[in-house]
């Protein structure tokens, strides 16, 4: 008996314990019932968004309009999702930065004045859509022609696109299977582009942005073909010039030359020539000191040339690189020949010799002879005669006459200097002077005596006679 009444005792007390921790819960359960309010919180979530490089925060919880403010410490927001670039997001309190598709969690545990809440929502963070129409580079897209359309490395220098903001500037890489130029010429019939093929986005960031062909319903293309404005310069090419000796004509002026263009600095297969327009003036000299005299220069030339396409090479392809051209060698200026005649001269044995004289005459490219020095040229020296003071005739010899420019020639110079005697010298009546043989001295001629006496003396006889016989006849008429 007394065993039985301790089972007894011992399974209501196990009864009691177990009656005891059945009701606690629902005790704390109603107790904290109690402790919350009647108010639901306000859960928002934010529609798909689009990637700015900044955490996004993608949901809210906001107490009733005109209600007491929440308990922040009471809110909880957590992220957890796939980002673009294929990892995983975990879950976190960090709102998410990168494009990818996020599940949000919004939660509140209640108050006082709020009851307990909790939503979900998927999220995407869109990329950026970059537009093909505003790919750039940091300085224009041009190249040297090189007579093809081949994009030379580095021309595209800086790719980049207007819609990649700034902090991502230098984590987004561009990358395209080929480039090549719409036209290979300089100045094509319509305007130049470079088409890059299959382009892509990579890099750090790259994930976080997608081109869009805008021409297409926006549609967006892991990869696609982009075109950029650009241009071909032409290519730089040497003129050069040939020139030839001359003779000495007074002017610094090359007449004779041949332009060409230097072949080494043209494409192969293509051939240009060089002209010189209505005011191209060559000379020998300096560059800046024209050279007229007789000497050994080079030969210049500054402007007023121009080039020329051969057989189908555009011209227009190339510019000049030098506007101030130079020969090679050195061209001689040698010295122009010109015939000295000496005049006639004379003198009066015993006095001093006149000045001798002559006639210059220059060759007149076969045409005949022209008198005189070229421009403002003029002797210098003088022509010497043959030693002698006795009457009779001399040679006149060249002398010290010169000028470095001329080669002079002496022509019939015998004979042409006389020393008369006094005595012989022939006067020259009717007022003209006596010449000595040219060389300008005269001297007055000895007048002869008027017989005024007997023409004074031959006039009264006249008169006389007149008057004898006039009164004779007179007095017969009487």
């Amino acid at each position: 008996m007394k065993k039985t009444k301790s089972i007894r005792l011992f399974l209501c007390l196990v009864l009691t314990i177990i009656l005891n921790a059945g009701s606690f819960p629902l005790g704390v359960l109603a107790e904290n019932q109690a402790e919350q309010g009647t108010l639901i919180p306000i859960i928002g979530f934010s529609a798909d968004t689009v990637y700015n490089g900044e955490p996004q925060v993608l949901a809210t919880v906001n107490p009733v309009t005109e209600e007491p403010d929440l308990n922040p410490e009471l809110i909880e927001i957590t992220y957890k999702g796939i980002q673009a670039n294929g990892e995983t997001y975990p879950l976190s309190k960090i709102p998410p930065s990168q494009a990818g598709t996020y599940m949000v969690f919004a939660a509140y545990r209640g108050d006082e004045t709020y009851q307990s809440t909790d939503d979900k929502k998927e999220i995407k963070i869109m990329p950026i859509e970059l537009k093909t129409s505003e790919f750039l580079t940091e300085k224009p897209v041009a190249k040297i022609y090189d007579g093809t359309t081949s994009v030379p490395e580095n021309t595209l220098k800086g790719l980049g696109n207007a819609g990649i903001i700034d902090a991502d500037k230098n984590k987004v890489t561009f990358n395209f299977k080929s480039a090549s130029f719409l036209f290979k010429d300089v100045k094509p019939a319509n305007s130049n582009l470079i088409i890059l093929k299959e382009m892509t986005v990579s890099g750090d960031q790259g994930k976080n942005y997608i081109i869009v062909d805008e021409k297409q319903e926006a549609k967006a293309r892991t990869s696609i073909n982009i075109s950029l404005g650009a241009g071909i310069l032409p290519k730089p090419v040497e003129v050069l010039i040939a020139g030839q000796d001359k003779v000495y004509d007074g002017t610094p002026n090359l007449h004779d030359y041949q332009l060409s263009v230097n072949k080494t600095d043209l494409i192969q297969g293509e051939e240009l020539g060089a002209f010189g327009a209505e005011d191209f003036y060559p000379y020998y000299g300096e560059i800046n000191s024209r050279q007229k005299d007789v000497g050994n220069y080079y030969v210049w030339a500054s402007g007023g040339f121009y080039l020329y396409g051969i057989d189908g090479t555009n011209a227009e392809n190339y510019i000049i690189n030098n506007q101030t051209i130079i020969s090679k060698k050195k061209y001689d200026i040698t010295p122009a020949t010109v015939t000295v005649i000496p005049a006639y001269v004379s003198k009066i044995q015993g006095e001093a010799d006149p000045g001798l004289s002559y006639t210059v005459w220059q060759d007149d490219s076969g045409d005949g002879f022209n008198k005189g020095l070229y421009a403002d040229d003029v002797m210098f020296g003088s022509l010497e005669r043959e030693a002698g003071e006795a009457v009779g005739a001399y040679d006149i010899f060249l002398g010290s006459l010169n000028n470095a420019n001329y080669r002079i020639v002496l022509a019939d110079g015998a004979n042409k200097f006389e020393i008369i005697k006094k005595e012989d010298a022939v006067a020259v009546y009717g007022g003209n002077d006596y010449s000595t043989g040219g060389n300008g001295a005269t001297e007055k001629e000895e007048e002869s005596p008027v017989p005024y006496m007997g023409i004074a003396l031959l006039l009264l006889l006249l008169i006389a006679g007149a008057i004898f016989f006039g009164k004779n006849r007179l007095t017969k008429m009487d």
